[in-house]
């Protein structure tokens, strides 16, 4: 999906939602210079499919963010020129990942985990039975190792998102701070 058709659907509704197969990340930088906040994200393996919904951020900062980016699009084509970075600054899709991430992290932080240890203990037990036939002991000693493990293995990735998402939010905030607006009557002011 290119960038206009993105723009082209948030079109000011209160709700949108994307289904997309890639590049989640750009589509969620333009919603949020066209004012929008994720409020859903969910991905499906078979085929790769991306859901994403976006709600109307009615906040004055979002409406401001929004009237920027639309400004610029229609002067020059560059959503996101309001918010470029300096050399040492991050990118609009970038801070839009972080943004993901973050959602997720708040919202679902133990899919993922959940979901890996769900897989690991199906193999687990794919393994376990016909090695059952040659030797029960080991069978079982398979299925235990692997069950702790993968709850070691959970408790261990919720701990690094919890870890993570303060770095998460750190960046959003040295992202937005890199926002430039030209004052109105300047050059490249409304």
């Amino acid at each position: 999906m290119r960038d206009d058709e993105v723009i082209r659907r948030l079109g000011g509704q209160e709700r949108v939602s994307f289904t997309l197969s890639e590049d989640p990340s750009r589509v969620a930088a333009i919603a949020h210079e066209y004012g929008y906040v994720l409020t859903e994200y969910h991905m499906s393996a078979k085929p790769i499919r991306i859901r994403m919904n976006f709600v109307r951020d009615g906040r004055e900062e979002a409406r401001l963010r929004a009237a920027w980016a639309d400004y610029h699009y229609r002067t020059n084509g560059a959503w996101w020129a309001a918010c470029w970075p300096t050399p040492t600054g991050i990118p609009p899709r970038k801070a839009a990942a972080y943004r993901i991430a973050v959602h997720q992290q708040r919202e679902a932080p133990l899919t993922q985990p959940l979901t890996a240890y769900g897989i690991l203990l199906t193999l687990a037990v794919a393994g376990a039975v016909p090695l059952a036939g040659v030797s029960t002991p080991l069978a079982a000693l398979l299925l235990v190792g692997v069950a702790g493990l993968g709850g070691w293995g959970v408790a261990w990735a919720h701990r690094r998102a919890k870890n993570a998402l303060p770095r998460h939010l750190a960046k959003l905030e040295q992202f937005e701070r890199q926002r430039v607006y030209a004052s109105p009557g300047q050059p490249g002011g409304p």
